[in-house]
């Protein structure tokens, strides 16, 4: 019996197309909750990021934040939070005063830019969202890291991180940025252990490379008709696309709602 269900937001519950929330997807949430079943957003959106929308229409539990490294409820008291520490803060610190190349660093209230190019506005306009402020690094929490490129050596450079970050795509200009081995199980695994909910007890829906960490984690796994290919093998079913009611198809498949 499926107890909590986790939703990616970007592709999933949002849709950049028609930049809304799909009608169904609103129904959907709320039909699960009806029900006694508890939904979470499972993002690698930043806290500050969801300024940028209206979502006093979209009942959830909690969120689930940075791909991981911060968990909130439904009151957004912090439930969970894991900073970036040691090596690889010192590391994206460095990078990101030394302005190469845009980076935006996420801290608990706040998001913002070492600098901004053509790749910033392109990337920040595909998903919908403003332009964090320009900031020097004043020594707050980090709790992820984004890259912009538009370089190859640019690339490489991030690359280099990869032995202590998860460096995930989240478009073909941007990656976020979070320490070795964490991922959205990370965030789900504590909900978990928060509201005495069993793995096995666990459905979750995403889109992109950054949902693979949920997608495994969990009892069951979908991927939306818009995800990427990579993502559609590993899910147990693959739903129509976010435009064509993706979400509430893939819950009225598994009958819950």
């Amino acid at each position: 019996m499926i107890k909590a269900v986790f939703l990616d937001f970007d592709g999933t519950v949002f849709s950049h197309s028609s930049v809304s929330i799909p009608a169904s997807a609103y129904k959907a949430i709320d039909r699960l909750r009806e029900k006694g079943i508890k939904v979470f957003l499972c993002t690698g959106r930043a806290p500050a990021e969801f300024k940028d929308f209206d979502l006093r229409d979209l009942h959830i539990d909690g969120r689930i934040l940075s791909n991981g490294q911060m968990v909130l409820d439904r009151n957004d008291e912090i439930i969970y939070e894991k900073p970036v520490e040691g090596e690889l803060k010192d590391r994206i610190i460095t990078l990101f005063k030394k302005k190469s190349f845009p980076m935006y660093m996420v801290t608990r209230d706040d998001i913002y830019l070492n600098d901004v190019n053509e790749t910033v506005y392109e990337v920040q306009d595909a998903v919908s969202s403003g332009i964090p402020r320009i900031k020097e690094y004043e020594g707050e929490n980090i709790y992820m890291a984004s890259a912009f490129f538009n370089k190859k050596e640019d690339i490489e450079t991030i690359y280099e991180l990869e032995k202590i970050a998860e460096i995930t795509w989240w478009h073909q200009g941007a990656v976020d940025i979070v320490p070795k081995g964490i991922s959205k199980a990370d965030g789900i695994s504590k909900v978990c252990q928060v509201y005495g909910i069993k793995q096995e007890e666990t459905l979750g829906i995403g889109d992109g490379e950054n949902d693979v960490g949920m997608l495994k984690h969990c009892a069951i796994s979908i991927a939306m008709g818009n995800a990427s290919p990579s993502l559609k093998q590993i899910a147990d079913y693959v739903t129509d696309d976010i435009d064509d009611d993706g979400l509430y198809n893939a819950l009225k498949h598994y009958q819950l709602i």
